[in-house]
């Protein structure tokens, strides 16, 4: 039965008018959260999978975290560039802490855009070189620069002009091997062969970025071994290793950062999202040889919001409460005990592809086309809906339809298993023919006249147009000549 959604759906048609819409919201009104439930003023509670736009890590409201933020907004909320605050000095010695190996410099900044762009210019300074390099599954942020490296975004306007020396390599897609081969018989091709075909002047890179989970992507897993080969390549170039842990760092993964699943140091580890509990917090952290040589050269960098107070007590009290309630450790077991269940249902519904991730990072890919008389698209959007109508809010990636599973770390077992009941419900109940997916869909006018204004964009028919080529041409091409060899 439908949630009902009577005084959100009054407070819609009162003050939408005054939004500019850009995605399609639901219905129910968020008015307060607790943990990883959301509860919307009509009463409804819906279990959050997303944990907010996956950066609610603690979970919401978390006591001691609100306690710590708004003892620092009572004593100073802004100072500007000019000054800093203990709680930021703090701040910045307990991330080096918990940081992997010799990354001791950090950073505190407010998005994860902002981060990114100024590890690449750290990266551009260090190394005196421009190219920067990316994967074509990769998501990096909106600006200029990260955009450009960034290769989900497609449509109308397509991806958009292009900072110069901005390359993609073949993300390594384990599942659906972007060069038709098998991990481990193939040796990594997809590296070697991309790396020939996609960076024309290797020895002027100044960095490689990539995420150690890449999400939006398709929550695709670099096999054993990649990272390492990939910071071998650099190294060999004199170019830097960036790691984006946006949703991958502070436990997320069962190990304090998704990098260290791999044994490998990155020269600049970037955070955000999770990094702030909720509160927008982003930074990045290097080692004492990088940040002194950039500093020596005479390296600067203004921001409004650089080294708040705020974000600094919002990343110390983050990482002092993941210490202190074991929540790494909690991501490590609940996130097995929850890939464990989603695989007892990949054996149970044949429209379940595969089932990855780590910790608290899970994909659930759904294949239906031959199954249903509908598309996987459709019938994952079907899913997705047909859970949030039973309490539980999942998101999906780009290319192909995966089911991200991407919670607070303190999700409970008992959490989990409710979760898996209404998932088990929605795979049965997605692949009915007489099921309407357009009924499924939020009720407000505003909503509803954004998808039908954006027409197909708003399902997962984008994803399906915008489908990974297995074996682009030019890759092909290249791959045949090494074969031979």
């Amino acid at each position: 039965m439908a949630a009902n959604n009577t005084k959100s759906l009054e407070l819609w048609q009162k003050y939408g008018q005054y939004l500019v819409i850009g995605m399609p919201y639901a219905d129910g009104l968020i008015g307060e959260a607790n943990g990883c439930v959301l509860k919307d003023i009509d009463g409804n509670e819906t279990l959050d999978l997303a944990a907010g736009q996956f950066c609610s890590i603690l979970g919401h409201s978390h006591p001691k975290f609100i306690e710590k933020v708004v003892e620092q907004m009572r004593q100073v909320v802004h100072i500007g560039s000019q000054f800093m605050s203990p709680i930021v000095l703090e701040a910045a010695a307990k991330f080096a802490e918990v940081a992997p190996g010799k990354l001791k410099r950090s950073m505190i900044f407010s998005t994860g855009t902002e981060a990114n762009e100024c590890a690449i210019s750290i990266a551009k300074m260090y190394t005196k070189k421009n190219g920067v390099v990316g994967f074509n599954r990769g998501y990096y942020g909106l600006s200029l620069t990260t955009k450009s490296l960034t290769s989900i975004f497609g449509g109308k306007f397509g991806d958009g002009p292009r900072v110069p020396e901005t390359y993609r390599l073949l993300a390594p897609h384990c599942f659906h091997c972007p060069v038709n081969t098998r991990y481990p018989e193939c040796n990594l091709l997809c590296l070697e062969s991309s790396i020939e075909t996609s960076i024309p002047s290797p020895d002027d890179l100044a960095a490689i970025i990539i995420e150690p989970i890449i999400s939006a992507g398709g929550m695709i897993v670099p096999p054993p071994g990649y990272m390492k080969a990939l910071k071998d390549f650099a190294h060999r170039h004199g170019a830097l290793l960036i790691v984006d842990e946006a949703q991958t760092g502070f436990g997320r993964t069962g190990k304090w950062f998704g990098v260290e699943h791999h044994e490998v140091e990155p020269d600049i580890l970037v955070i955000s999202k999770g990094a702030g509990g909720g509160f927008p917090v982003s930074g990045f952290i290097t080692t004492d040889e990088i940040a002194d040589k950039v500093q020596n050269e005479g390296f600067s960098h203004l921001a409004s919001h650089q080294f708040d107070p705020l974000g600094g007590v919002a990343l110390s009290a983050l990482i002092d409460i993941i210490k202190e309630e074991g929540l790494v450790q909690n991501a490590a077991e609940t996130g097995a005990y929850l890939k464990a269940r989603l695989k007892e249902l990949q054996a149970k519904h044949s429209i379940v592809a595969d089932v990855r991730g780590e910790g608290l990072m899970l994909g659930m890919e759904i294949d239906a086309d031959e199954a249903v008389g509908r598309s996987s698209a459709d019938v994952t959007l079907a899913i997705v809906a047909l859970c949030k109508q039973k309490g539980v809010h999942l998101t999906y990636t780009y290319f192909e339809p995966v089911l991200r599973f991407i919670p607070p770390i303190t999700l409970s077992r008992k959490e989990v298993d409710f979760a898996i009941s209404v998932l088990d419900e929605a795979l049965t109940g997605a692949v009915r023919k007489e099921l309407s997916v357009q009924s499924l869909l939020p009720q407000n006018p505003f909503t509803r006249s954004y998808m039908e204004k954006q027409r197909g964009k708003w399902t997962l028919g984008r994803i399906a147009a915008k489908l990974y080529e297995t074996s682009p041409e030019r890759w092909v091409k290249k791959i045949h000549e090494m074969v031979s060899k």
